[in-house]
């Protein structure tokens, strides 16, 4: 299969400007889920050695399915075809968004890169949660929801209201910070953001989506929302190492790049948030991993799962299945049994100066 698209499927593709080829993608996944149960039977072959947990979750395997591919849990029945341990929806607004102005994406094939400026396209929570009530089969992954918002109410509520449906539920909180001001104020809502879910939402795994952090300054902010997530019980948080671009391709002229070119900064930004919470968070990344050698760095970095989008579109509907078979390789090279032997390695952060 993965021969299939990468000699045919994806020069077709990519042919097409990315946004076309991203709705060329999600059409044939919203319409065809029997074609999809037929091509990636391949990749729902299961073995014991990759089954692991994410917090109260049990998992098939470690990969997920990371938010923006399916933002309105519209595609579960062909996604849930392809062998992921998971999938993430979303991510979901309390109200409909349309995005930013196009284009939103801009591929880097050379280094299997992509600069995206989305903007939180959704068509909002109503929608959302009438597609995750429908039944679904005891054979699919489970589901994450992300939702996303600019107050603390609206991130609350949104999260309430789809928490009954899905395995776990991830919070994004929508502030900037440019300013000493303006980073306090972002903690000050962090902080009530957090004590109100762990009031109204806690039947569910709750995970704290983190902004990356490049710079010294950041990591300090970064690890003063790790005290947050501590003191009030929050069970995880999720991790990428994207970087904002700057891209006159976009429609915006700037963006947010991921891929492979982020990956060593998402696996710093693991072991940095690792080390400093000790065990006590469980971690979900994603940023640039493309291969199961690199899904067994994120893993002994302390990374619980690790979930993928540049490599769904550069690998294509197979890479599930191709990232398992690695990593059972790239285990058996390291005398490891399976994902839960795998050992965490401490590594002393860098300093950020020199990255």
């Amino acid at each position: 299969m993965a021969r299939l698209y990468e000699s045919l499927v994806r020069p077709l593709l990519f042919r097409l400007s990315a946004d076309r080829a991203h709705d060329v993608a999600r059409w044939s996944l919203r319409c065809a889920p029997p074609v999809w149960s037929v091509l990636g039977a391949s990749a729902r072959q299961t073995d014991p050695r990759l089954s692991t947990r994410l917090g109260d979750v049990l998992l098939a395997n470690p990969f997920g399915l990371a938010p923006g591919f399916d933002k309105n849990a519209e595609m579960l029945p062909s996604l849930s075809q392809l062998g992921f341990g998971y999938l993430v929806v979303g991510s979901i607004t309390r109200e409909p968004r349309f995005g930013n102005p196009f284009p939103r994406l801009v591929r880097y094939p050379e280094r299997w890169s992509i600069a995206n400026s989305m903007g939180l396209p959704n068509r909002g929570l109503p929608e959302a949660v009438r597609a995750l009530r429908r039944p679904r089969p005891a054979s699919w992954p489970p589901i994450i929801a992300s939702v996303a918002g600019f107050t603390s109410e609206e991130l609350v509520d949104a999260a309430a209201a789809v928490e009954p449906y899905v395995a776990a539920v991830e919070i994004g909180l929508v502030c900037p910070n440019t300013t000493e001001t303006e980073r306090l104020e972002e903690l000050r809502i962090f902080a009530a953001l957090c004590e109100g879910l762990a009031r109204r939402v806690r039947s569910k795994p709750l995970f704290i989506k983190l902004p990356p952090h490049h710079s010294e300054v950041d990591r300090e902010r970064i690890f003063r929302m790790l005290d947050v997530c501590l003191r009030v019980g929050i069970n995880g948080v999720s991790l990428s190492g994207t970087r904002p671009v700057v891209e006159p391709a976009l429609g915006m002229g700037r963006g947010s790049l991921a891929g492979r070119d982020v990956y060593e900064g998402s696996l710093r930004i693991v072991q940095d948030v690792v080390g400093y919470a000790r065990g006590q968070l469980v971690v979900r990344a994603a940023g640039g991993v493309f291969t199961g050698s690199q899904a067994l760095r994120m893993l002994e970095a302390g990374a619980a799962s690790i979930e993928v989008y540049s490599a769904f579109i550069y690998r294509g509907w197979g890479v599930a299945g191709d990232l398992k078979r690695e990593l059972l390789r790239a285990l058996a090279a390291r005398g490891v049994v399976s994902v839960g032997d795998v050992p965490v390695v401490a590594t002393p952060p860098p300093s950020l100066s020199t990255v």
